[in-house]
């Protein structure tokens, strides 16, 4: 079986000579390094972002950044990438019927029950702004849930999650295992290690 994310000979000197492994569908694992170790880089490569060393990486059995790869992927990055003079809610639903692949009306619904359930009906209505990084993170996470992705890849997701909140996140992220390859590139305080598969450390 073709692992849904391959990572082979990955180089990125002198923070990461070497790095091999792979993520099977129903896993969650976590690649573990110290600011400054070179996650940022590989996930930008794992996206299609930045070019890595030797075509090293594979996501879906096809090149990072090509329509294979991106067609049933997710990709959470630290830094928020969000519209200031848009609201929340109508930014989600913009990127959920985007990754769904049908009309804004068809995910409205279900973008209205996450909110709901996440207690962010207000937060919704505001522009980011307005928002603390804890909301926005849980906003970010969101599509983890909402699209069924085979591939999610998450940069420090929990970072700027409050303590209080960590349970709402995670419940974003463990119900994807079940059907998708989960890589989560963290540092070793974070609480994805608790539910990991596996631990890779750079």
């Amino acid at each position: 079986m073709t692992p849904y994310i391959s990572i082979g000979g990955y180089s990125d000197p002198p923070r990461i000579p070497h790095l091999s492994f792979e993520v099977n569908r129903g896993e969650l694992v976590a690649l573990v390094g110290e600011p400054g170790s070179g996650k940022s880089n590989l996930m930008k490569c794992l996206a299609g972002i930045r070019k890595s060393v030797r075509d090293s990486i594979r996501i879906l059995g096809a090149e990072p950044g090509s329509m294979r790869s991106r067609e049933k992927s997710v990709f959470v990055f630290q830094t928020f990438n969000y519209a200031q003079d848009i609201f929340l809610r109508t930014q989600l639903i913009q990127k959920i019927s985007l990754l769904r692949g049908v009309s804004s009306r068809k995910v409205k619904d279900d973008v209205h029950d996450w909110c709901e359930r996440m207690e962010l009906q207000d937060a919704c209505m505001k522009y980011p702004e307005k928002l603390n990084l804890s909301q926005l993170q849980l906003f970010s996470l969101a599509p983890v849930f909402l699209t069924s992705p085979s591939v999610a890849v998450l940069d420090e997701p929990l970072r700027n999650v409050s303590t209080s909140r960590v349970g709402a996140a995670l419940s974003l992220i463990l119900p994807a295992v079940e059907n998708a390859a989960v890589l989560a590139l963290v540092q070793k305080t974070s609480p994805i290690l608790e539910n990991a598969d596996r631990i890779v450390t750079i």
